[in-house]
């Protein structure tokens, strides 16, 4: 049975073993999977913190969630996305992704989200820091991805059919 880009991905973030946690979405309907990244960091100075929603909260601890959406290009204009995720990865339609592709995201993430929690401790504990999020940077993604090899077509993970 040939692997699909739905079980490449949920082993990738099975096997995720950096900081943060990790979970996988798939909507069937739009073809699309969305990456979604937790951080959470203790909050010992009791901050007031305001959340994207406007939510005050001074909880003991803070949870950060961002996402990367895989969407099918064929099907989603990303450009009416762009401003909810963190990054945006397209596929080839029932071609799918290059394992390529998945494997420097996932030599990425480990160096992003451990970064990220940095600055998320450092936005707790530092009033000169006033915001945070995470600071996807594409020419890292891009030379982890081209460092692991060159594509071809069997390199292609399908779209699953079910």
């Amino acid at each position: 049975m040939k692997t699909t880009l739905l079980d490449y991905l949920a082993a990738q973030v099975a096997d995720y073993a950096g900081e943060g946690q990790l979970e996988l979405n798939w909507d069937k309907k739009e073809h699309v999977f969305e990456l979604t990244m937790n951080l959470t960091a203790q909050n010992k100075a009791g901050q007031s913190i305001t959340d994207a929603a406007g939510q005050l909260s001074a909880q003991n601890k803070i949870d950060f969630q961002d996402q990367i959406l895989f969407y099918d290009e064929k099907r989603l204009d990303p450009v009416a996305f762009a401003d909810d995720y963190l990054a945006l990865i397209p596929f080839a339609g029932k071609r799918g992704l290059a394992r390529q592709t998945i494997d420097g995201l996932f030599a990425y993430l480990p160096n992003l989200l451990a970064d990220g929690l940095s600055d998320l401790t450092d936005f707790l504990n530092d009033d000169t820091v006033t915001t945070f999020g995470l600071k996807w940077q594409p020419a890292i993604f891009e030379q982890q991805v081209a460092k692991q090899g060159t594509v071809t077509s069997a390199d292609y993970l399908g779209y699953p059919r079910y």
